[in-house]
């Protein structure tokens, strides 16, 4: 699959960032991605969900879960506790990219959660807070929203 709009005709993709922060510099095995080192930091996960959005984001932000997905392995050993909404003409791939070129973004391990696309990756590190939370508001201003993992879904 290549790097194309995640659209359901209406030129507005749902996509969702989820963030974690990692206490230390720490190896986990993510699926076919084996055994992957983590520098410290917080990481910045690139979704999106035509239906059940809330949902994937609840789940996402769960600890205990099946591992099916990449991020799981890395949300299970650090609970996520951040999450925004983002409705954008941005597909997954380019916000991902964007949030990399970020002021202080950086690319996370090669290929994270692209394996249907075949881009550099959907996983982003950024080494503060802050910085994070200034690249989400400056790719998608107009609309954005904020959740932690205490406060209910919906």
């Amino acid at each position: 699959m290549t790097d194309t709009p995640d659209t359901d005709g209406t030129g507005v993709n749902r996509l969702y960032v989820v963030a974690a922060w990692l206490p230390r510099r720490e190896t986990i095995v993510v699926g076919a991605l084996g055994a992957v080192t983590f520098s410290r930091g917080w990481y910045a996960y690139v979704g999106s969900a035509r239906r059940g959005r809330d949902a994937r984001v609840a789940r996402h932000m769960r600890a205990a879960k099946p591992l099916r997905w990449q991020a799981d392995h890395l949300f299970a050993r650090h609970p996520a506790t951040a999450a925004w909404l983002l409705d954008t003409p941005l597909s997954e791939c380019r916000l991902a990219r964007s949030l990399t070129t970020a002021d202080g973004g950086a690319p996370g391990p090669g290929g994270f959660g692209a394996g249907d696309c075949g881009c550099p990756g959907h996983l982003v590190r950024f080494g503060r807070r802050r910085s994070l939370v200034a690249a989400v508001r400056a790719v998608a201003p107009a609309r954005h929203r904020r959740r932690r993992a205490s406060d209910p879904v919906g």
